[in-house]
C-alpha cells in the first residue's frame, strides 16, 4: 500500500502510514511511516519522522528517526538530525545538523546522552557532510 502528497498539495498535521508514502509536495507535523519514506525532488517536509527506511531527494527540515536506513540523494537538502543504523550521503547534498548511529530497539533517549556537534562553529577541514565546498 503506496500514499502520496502529491505536487502541489500541501498537509498540515499528523500522518501514520501502514507501508509507503512519497511526498512530491508540501508536509509540515508529525509523520510515522511503517515502510519506507521518499521525498522527491520537489518534496518539502518539516517534521519528526519516524520510519524504517528514509530516501530522501528534496527537502527535509527536522529528525528522522529510520531503523535501517537513510539516504540522501544528490540535490536533496537536510537540515536537522538523523538517527539511524545506516546513512548514504550521495556527492552533492547540502547536510546541516547531525547524525546519530541507533541500532533497532534503541531509542532517541539514549543518542540524547551524546553531545551534538556544533556545526555553526565547525573548523575548517571539518563541515558537515557534503558541504564541504559550498561557501557556508
Amino acid at each position: 500500500m503506496a500514499s502520496i502528497i502529491a505536487e502541489g498539495c500541501q498537509f498540515n498535521g499528523t500522518v501514520d502510514v501502514n507501508g509507503n508514502i512519497r511526498v512530491d509536495g508540501r508536509f509540515d507535523g508529525k509523520m510515522t511511516v511503517s515502510d519506507t519514506l521518499v521525498v522527491g525532488k520537489t518534496g518539502v517536509v518539516k517534521a519528526e519522522v519516524k520510519t524504517k527506511t528514509a530516501t530522501i531527494a528534496g527537502n527535509l527540515n527536522g529528525e528522522i528517526h529510520a531503523r535501517e536506513g537513510v539516504k540522501l540523494q544528490s540535490g536533496s537538502r537536510f537540515e536537522g538530525n538523523i538517527y539511524t543504523k545506516n546513512l548514504v550521503i550521495e556527492e552533492g547534498v547540502y547536510f546541516d545538523g547531525g547524525c546519530w548511529r541507533s541500532m533497532e530497539g534503541k531509542g532517541k533517549a539514549e543518542n540524547q546522552s551524546r553531545p551534538k556537534p556544533d556545526v555553526k562553529n565547525a573548523s575548517p577541514g571539518h563541515a558537515p557532510a557534503g558541504t564541504a565546498g559550498q561557501g557556508r
